[in-house]
């Protein structure tokens, strides 16, 4: 009896799978509005297609396949591509499943990037689309995804890695300007809390969180110096360390410039001090994932040494941790990816309840704030 109320529970939210987003999540957040709930649907599918790549990325995903009887055996090698010349499904896992699987989500994304360009109001005919029809949409994410593993690899694959180098800097960018938006509302929400009443605390808040990110660029230069470079190597290391140190010196200064005070009136070192520690966290993620060991110790070595002062440093030789070998499916997913994670849900989240810029000044005010932030994408 429970089974039948079950089923015919679900029943009733399959209009709402092919209606509008607000259906979908109207018990959760019943007061919002349809293209809010859309957004956050949209970011949700974005989130959990990540969740997905990580779990396929994991090493031990291939031995989980290998379980399932017949799954790796002949049968599959004469469907999916590639997996006649390899013996152990990599195929279906590791950086081939991640470039399948984010190729399906770039189709669905650009798709309706397209069908949306100059769309500007809810009555739109194409909006109904936009914001429902979920159920076809999931099926067509679904579909993309199964047949992008059938895809020939060879040169998808090579084209993919390029392909993704290159997003990585868009994405960079996409961050920087969430990032500076955040920190350029942060600071004009409490300067006007501090012209409206009691400025001596807003402005000692605000003097004491700008100092305290300084501080902490000012902590991670010293730990990048002390952990990713030797004496007698890690040149590249050395160089970017200091270029990104320089170029965050010349943005804070620019900051509080008499001209880009008069231009940007709101323009102040607390912005600065949040792209400096960005860029001494985008720093240390290239860094991290460095082949050469004795450049790169791993972020639990770190932990060791400074907890047991008494070990030798953590990218010293002797403790520099034994280079296994090169995998054939690709890199592995280490602790500071999830770091990066973390970075990627936070900036999905913040852009999902941000509004269009009302103007074109606002347009060109936040291209001022992007230029001083381009140091944070030398890395």
């Amino acid at each position: 009896m429970g089974a039948v109320l079950g089923v015919f529970s679900l029943a009733s939210w399959v209009p709402c799978l092919c209606g509008g987003a607000s259906c979908l999540l109207c018990s959760c957040c019943p007061n919002s509005k349809n293209s809010t709930v859309t957004r956050l649907i949209y970011a949700f599918i974005l989130f959990l297609g990540t969740i997905v790549c990580c779990i396929m990325f994991h090493e031990g995903m291939e031995t989980q396949l290998k379980k399932i009887p017949g799954f790796c055996d002949e049968g599959l090698k004469t469907k999916v591509a590639d997996t006649i010349l390899d013996k152990h499904c990599d195929v279906l896992v590791r950086y081939k499943a991640v470039y399948r699987i984010n190729f399906a989500l770039a189709v669905f994304f650009f798709a309706f990037f397209l069908l949306m360009l100059k769309v500007k109001t809810s009555k739109d005919p194409r909006a109904a689309i936009h914001n429902g029809f979920w159920f076809f949409k999931i099926a067509a994410i679904v579909g993309i995804m199964v047949g992008s593993f059938y895809i020939p690899g060879g040169h998808f694959t090579t084209a993919w890695f390029f392909i993704g180098m290159v997003g990585a800097a868009f994405f960079i960018l996409i961050q920087l300007v969430l990032l500076v938006d955040f920190a350029h509302s942060w600071n004009e929400s409490w300067v006007n809390r501090m012209e409206e009443g009691n400025p001596r605390c807003w402005y000692a808040a605000l003097l004491s969180v700008t100092s305290m990110f300084y501080i902490l660029s000012i902590i991670s230069v010293v730990l990048l110096y002390t952990y990713y470079t030797k004496p007698d190597g890690c040149t590249e290391n050395k160089f970017f360390i200091s270029f990104n140190l320089i170029l965050c010196i010349v943005v804070s200064i620019m900051s509080i410039h008499p001209k880009i005070q008069e231009h940007q009136p709101r323009s102040g070192l607390l912005q600065s001090s949040i792209i400096t520690l960005y860029t001494m966290y985008l720093t240390w993620s290239a860094m991290s994932n460095e082949p050469d060991h004795s450049c790169s110790p791993g972020l639990l070595s770190i932990i060791m040494h400074m907890t047991s002062p008494t070990l030798a440093p953590a990218n010293a030789t002797a403790l520099a941790p034994t280079p296994a070998a090169p995998s054939q499916s690709g890199p592995s997913l280490n602790k500071e990816n999830f770091i990066g994670l973390v970075v990627f849900v936070l900036s999905l989240l913040y852009s999902r309840r941000k509004k269009p810029l009302p103007d074109p000044g606002s347009a060109r005010i936040l291209a001022l704030k992007i230029a001083s932030a381009m140091p944070a994408i030398a890395k």
